[in-house]
């Protein structure tokens, strides 16, 4: 009786380490991936880094490694020296930077939740100019409003808008209003003192996003 009760239990130790496998598996096939805490919704996921480094990074650490600054955010973000949006490998990125690292992982943190922020029901950002960059676009992820930075449309990838050109009703866009308002950014990477938000590689806002991925790689080489 006591033999059969131990198979029995290793039975159940065994198909739980098994479906521990299958679930390890099916995170990282969601573009999760090794240190990567998935957040969001299960409809629009978006990829959250903290990386611990003692490194005090600068505007000119970012620019070393490709970003090249454009503006000023709008918005304000208490404790930075620095809150820039740029572009790095063609695809835009947010910068913020801190004093320090628990700064930027309490002040960064919630600054780049709020940057990052999707309503659950569609996946558009909220009501109101909470959100800094806006990427207005129709249901198949195409730009659907005209730029509104100056820049020629060779510039971007996507347009984009800007909370202090008024409220969405007003933006003139491509074919209609503007009735599709997601946040640009939706991953996010926190390094030291410093928080990168970024645009996706592909079309679709909520994919991966390899500035996000790789930048530890690149602000700290072997």
């Amino acid at each position: 009786m006591n033999r059969m009760l131990k198979m029995y239990k290793i039975k159940i130790l065994l198909l739980s380490a098994f479906l521990l496998a299958i679930s390890a598996v099916a995170c990282g096939s969601d573009g999760g991936g090794e240190g990567v805490a998935m957040g969001g919704t299960d409809d629009w996921p978006k990829r959250i880094r903290t990386i611990e480094s003692t490194a005090v990074f600068t505007e000119a650490d970012m620019k070393s490694v490709g970003w090249k600054s454009q503006r000023d955010f709008i918005l304000e973000y208490p404790g930075t020296s620095l809150a820039k949006w740029g572009y790095l490998n063609q695809k835009e990125v947010g910068v913020l930077i801190y004093a320090n690292a628990e700064d930027a992982q309490t002040l960064g943190v919630t600054a780049a939740d709020s940057q990052t922020f999707r309503r659950e029901e569609d996946g558009q950002a909220p009501d109101g100019n909470l959100v800094d960059r806006i990427s207005c676009r129709d249901a198949a992820g195409a730009s659907a409003v005209k730029a509104n930075t100056g820049f020629t449309s060779k510039s971007f990838s996507a347009s984009y808008l800007d909370p202090e050109l008024g409220d969405s009703d007003d933006i003139e866009a491509v074919g209609g209003a503007c009735s599709n308002r997601f946040p640009t950014y939706n991953d996010y990477t926190v390094i030291g003192n410093i928080v990168i938000m970024c645009e996706s590689d592909g079309r679709n806002l909520t994919e991966p996003s390899t500035n996000c991925e790789k930048i530890e790689e690149w602000l700290l080489p072997d």
